[in-house]
């Protein structure tokens, strides 16, 4: 019967406070993959954080398991982390390649590979377009070089 009344109790927010039961699981472990989920978004979003994200570096960082960050990261954006580290690694190379003058090689490296071969075939998986198209498409775009001028 006393187990029955405690498990009630933490169903039912406290009647002086009006704050949720704090065992509750949906807050507890909810916030706790909320922030952690939020914290790799976060990283992702650094000025160089790109290159040489891998999901185990950023568990690592982050002080969580790979599979509790995955789980946490699904819940909160629908999306898997490596997933999101690649989105990140397509946005940054979108940048180098549309607003400085770095061979492809030189961005394949910036944003975490070693081989500009294998880099060309993952940005064009990625964006449908090889990196030296993107970089002639963005050039001639006349939004881009008006985003791209320095004032």
């Amino acid at each position: 019967m006393h187990i029955l009344l405690v498990h009630a109790d933490r169903l039912t927010p406290d009647p002086h406070t009006g704050a949720e039961p704090a065992g509750d699981e949906e807050n507890g472990c909810g916030q706790r993959s909320a922030a952690v989920a939020g914290q790799f978004v976060r990283l992702l979003e650094r000025p160089g954080a790109a290159g040489a994200r891998t999901v185990g570096a950023c568990a690592a960082e982050l002080g969580v398991s790979v599979g509790y960050l995955t789980a946490a990261v699904r819940a909160a954006t629908g999306r898997t982390p490596g997933r999101l580290i690649r989105h990140a690694q397509v946005l940054e190379a979108k940048r180098l390649l549309a607003g400085t003058g770095m061979t492809v090689r030189r961005v394949a490296h910036e944003v975490g590979f070693e081989d500009a071969a294998y880099f060309c075939r993952f940005f064009r998986r990625e964006t449908g377009a090889s990196p030296g198209q993107f970089r002639r498409e963005a050039r001639e775009s006349p939004v881009a070089s008006k985003s791209t001028t320095v004032r």
